[in-house]
């Protein structure tokens, strides 16, 4: 059985199309990279919140600059995850590759800042969907 996701390159897949290849650095940063789906080529480097409630199981959360909420539950036996996202209406009810980019830019921030502001967040989209991931290094 995988011991932790801590540290590891794995490939993550959800409904829809969506792959995101994140890496672990540390139970403190993680750093991902949508590689397919609605906002393929976003680039993230984001602090989550760690936690390990159980031996098999790893959860992060943390909070996007788009001011999307995202939390993963990571089953490191059967190698399945579930998300929960909360995501403003502002970028649910647009074509969400404007939130491509990568978000160690200023420019890309600036982008977002201006985009959120213009609103609405509410009533939010929330994604809660199941997935599965392989390690890919």
């Amino acid at each position: 059985m995988l011991d932790s996701i801590v540290g590891k390159t794995i490939r993550l897949h959800l409904p829809n199309g969506w792959v995101f290849e994140p890496w672990f650095t540390g139970p403190d940063f993680i750093e991902y990279t949508l590689v397919a789906g609605p906002h393929a080529g976003r680039h993230a480097i984001q602090k989550p919140v760690y936690a390990r409630p159980a031996p098999s199981l790893e959860t992060l959360a943390w909070y996007e600059e788009t001011g999307t909420v995202v939390h993963l539950s990571w089953h490191l036996e059967s190698m399945t995850v579930d998300r929960h996202a909360a995501v403003p209406r502002w970028l649910a009810d647009s074509d969400m590759a404007v939130s491509a980019g990568d978000n160690q830019s200023e420019e890309f921030l600036e982008r977002m800042r201006k985009l959120a502001d213009q609103g609405p967040d509410m009533p939010r989209h929330i994604y809660s969907d199941h997935g599965f991931f392989e390690l890919i290094g």
